[in-house]
């Protein structure tokens, strides 16, 4: 398997019936394997089968030792580029003041010099007050910023302030947020389009060198298969991003399939990124993804009602009404998928509002499996209509994170029926998963999954369901249904090997299977992209 066989069978496997078409008691235990594609699944010893029921074949016959296998897991909202970056820089989740000025001080040290600086992570729980002083203190001449964890609000000092054109007589440009004290100081909390320019300020650096894009997208898929994900919905919208990707596939080095995004508001990459050298399968042409608003955490994502404590805000909107109404238009008449940054219910409302405008003058509208981001928050009275427009619900359950911090900025009653997972699934809306990274501290699937089974309250799902929503329904959110996501014949062979079934928990209740399951191999069009240290394929040549 390490010389990436082109044919060959797992035997001794355990495929619970999540993703297969195989049914039957005891369940399918062997699966065949041809150019990068499931030939057969079934039984060994069966007639049909390519292996007998000693795991004797004319084929190289990998033995799982009974180790549960599941479809490769898809994450349907990662931003790989920037995942790769913040693999470099120094992390600044759960620290407090003192600790972030001691690490960017550290980071100052490390890196000499005049250019900008900067880290990731921090967040208002730990940071209650963040404010450009404690970074004036380290140099009030170096441009120093500092993301929150959401990647839609960040701290930063005087110097980058200066490079912004921020002073106390500015004016705020429409979606750009910048906090100001009572004087009209500018505190240097800047949210939304304000901190955004500094994300492209980034991302134009690291576009000047092919060698460090593909250093970084290299440095995230390494860490993405480490964790079972053999497929990813990429947010790539610059063009440099893109060829990338495919410079990887003809190198042979990419890991995981790629589905890339482009932006509407960067129309001179999406229209590059348009003529991309894609293929059918390795890296594909992906939705074109807006935002509709911003993050609870930066108290930016749009709410209906006031965020609690706060009678002010409700939320900042980036696009909607007519405006949205002619967009969601013209990606109808051009026949591509949108994907919409929507966390908030009123951002789920105000797209809910056009799309029911859309569809009735563009009937098509409804085929085109639109997607909303996120959906952290949704009126119940919304999500049938989400329903009957056909809208695809992205979300990402490593966002419930901490129950209390939601109860602080939403209140008790709409923090308890946050992400809506099950409601949205029981109303018949198509549901996927994914990790937004880096927006949250972790990308695992299977820790997105136990956040998603092991929730209080009647949101939670059975394991089964979220397997599927990072399976199945990750698939049929990037329009490849027909062949990825399942294990069954003529479907790809993207596999993730686990060292124990976290499905056991909807049979028995027990929860130590579900939390003690890890990755042990990751398998991609065949071949082994991960494979942890400590284990093997045991091969068994039959003769």
């Amino acid at each position: 398997m390490k010389d990436q066989l082109t044919e060959y069978v797992i035997a001794n496997a355990a495929l619970p019936v999540v993703g297969t078409e195989v049914a039957g008691d005891p369940p399918p235990d062997a699966i065949h394997v041809r150019d990068g594609r499931i030939r057969w699944v079934g039984h060994a010893g069966s007639d049909d089968a390519p292996v007998d029921r000693h795991g004797r074949s004319n084929l190289p016959v990998y033995d799982l030792g009974g180790k549960t296998v599941l479809p490769g897991f898809m994450d349907n909202h990662v931003h790989t580029l920037i995942t790769g970056d913040h693999a470099n820089r120094p992390s600044l989740h759960g620290l407090d003041a003192g600790q972030i000025r001691e690490t960017v001080r550290a980071l100052v040290a490390q890196e000499p010099g005049d250019t900008l600086l900067f880290a990731y992570g921090w967040d208002y729980p730990t940071w209650p007050d963040p404010h450009k002083r404690l970074l004036d203190e380290i140099s009030s001449t170096r441009p120093i910023a500092l993301f929150q964890f959401s990647g839609h609000a960040a701290c930063v000092n005087s110097a980058m302030l200066r490079r912004l054109g921020i002073t106390k007589r500015s004016t705020d440009r429409p979606g750009a947020v910048v906090e100001r004290d009572g004087d009209g100081e500018p505190t240097g909390i800047l949210r939304e389009g304000a901190s955004r320019v500094i994300h492209e300020m980034r991302l134009h650096d690291i576009h000047r060198s092919r060698h460090m894009v593909d250093s970084l997208l290299r440095t995230a898929q390494a860490a993405f298969v480490e964790h079972g994900i053999t497929s990813v919905g990429d947010n790539t919208w610059y063009a440099g991003s893109a060829l990338g990707f495919t410079r990887l596939r003809d190198r042979g080095e990419l890991r995981t399939r790629v589905s890339a995004w482009s932006r509407r508001s960067l129309p001179y990459h999406a229209a590059r990124m348009a003529f991309a050298p894609y293929d059918r399968e390795l890296v594909r042409r992906g939705p074109v993804k807006d935002f509709l608003d911003g993050a609870f955490s930066s108290y930016s994502a749009l709410l209906l009602d006031p965020y609690a404590g706060n009678s002010a805000e409700h939320g900042t909107p980036h696009i909607e009404g007519h405006a949205l109404r002619r967009l969601l238009g013209r990606l109808t008449f051009r026949g591509r998928q949108g994907a919409f940054h929507a966390i908030g219910d009123g951002a789920v409302r105000n797209f809910v509002d056009a799309a029911e405008a859309v569809a009735q003058a563009r009937p098509k509208f409804t085929e085109l499996r639109h997607r909303l981001e996120h959906c952290q928050l949704v009126a119940p009275e919304d999500i049938e209509r989400l329903a009957n427009l056909g809208i695809l619900a992205a979300v990402q359950p490593h966002a419930i994170s901490s129950p209390e911090k939601d109860r602080e900025i939403l209140g008790s009653e709409r923090a308890a029926r946050a992400y809506p997972y099950r409601s949205l699934l029981e109303a018949g809306v198509p549901l996927s998963f994914g990790s937004d990274s880096p927006a949250e501290a972790t990308f695992a699937p299977l820790e997105g999954i136990r956040r998603a089974v092991l929730r209080s309250g009647p949101e939670r799902l059975t394991v089964r369901q979220a397997v599927d929503a990072y399976t199945r329904g990750s698939a049929y959110a990037e329009g490849t249904e027909e062949w990825k996501g399942a294990i069954a014949p003529g479907y790809a062979a993207d596999f993730v090997v686990l060292s124990h079934d976290p499905l056991a928990y909807d049979r028995t209740g027990d929860e130590t299977p579900l939390r003690s399951a890890t990755v042990e191999t990751t398998i991609m069009n065949g071949g082994v992209v991960f494979q942890h240290e400590d284990e093997e394929l045991r091969e068994q040549v039959g003769r």
